[in-house]
């Protein structure tokens, strides 16, 4: 037989009003049956790009974009305008060496040792040429004459710093001593440098010899 008073088993008390007389909480005073919007907060999901709760630091957030690597195009027009300087500075260191043994010697004529002195170094001086100035220009500003026109930096390719003295000096060697070699040397240098063509960041042989990589500045 029910009883006519309020169960207190009765899992939704206050669902319904009790007898008259009898005990129990007023209409629409019980306890609610669980829903939406009860329980506990739920905490909003974190802004995109930012870790929630939880994270490990350095985790969750992009780290942040490096420098631009420079296009195989500025690299080519910074390497032009560089052998166009370093063409004027051969012709120009001659032209002073010339006037410099006439002045010396007192003799404008040369003798055969001397005219194959002079062969020798303007057929093979070329890439012993480039070596010196990129590296000197490399291993001081990180950046050649040209590469500073076009606005185009060397960098280490570890950590995007300043080259050392042997990454200058074997980036420079790599690229400029082949060419002391007419012909070959100079297909050698250009088929090394068509390798940044198919290279992620456009590193040539030179750059991977090196441990460097070319970026905008």
């Amino acid at each position: 037989m029910s009883s006519p008073y309020w169960n207190p088993k009765d899992p939704h008390p206050g669902a319904y009003p009790p007898p008259n007389g009898g005990w129990g909480p007023a209409p629409g005073q019980g306890t609610p049956p669980p829903g939406p919007g009860w329980g506990p907060p739920v905490p909003a999901p974190p802004p995109q790009g930012f870790p929630g709760p939880g994270t490990p630091p350095g985790q969750g957030v992009p780290p942040p974009a490096g420098p631009e690597t420079a296009a195989f195009g500025r690299r080519l027009a910074a390497r032009a305008i560089d052998y166009v300087l370093v063409v004027v500075a051969a012709v120009a260191f001659f032209v002073i060496m010339a006037f410099v043994t006439v002045a010396l010697v007192g003799n404008s004529e040369t003798t055969d040792a001397e005219g194959t002195l002079w062969a020798l170094l303007f057929v093979f001086g070329w890439g012993l040429l480039l070596f010196f100035y990129d590296w000197l220009y490399l291993v001081t500003w990180g950046r050649t004459l040209g590469k500073m026109m076009v606005g185009i930096k060397v960098v280490s390719a570890a950590d995007g710093g300043r080259l050392s003295q042997g990454q200058a000096l074997g980036r420079s060697a790599f690229f400029g001593l082949p060419q002391s070699v007419p012909g070959l040397g100079h297909v050698f240098t250009l088929a090394e440098s068509m390798a940044a063509l198919g290279d992620r960041r456009g590193r040539s042989l030179h750059d991977r010899v090196a441990g460097t990589v070319v970026v905008r500045t």
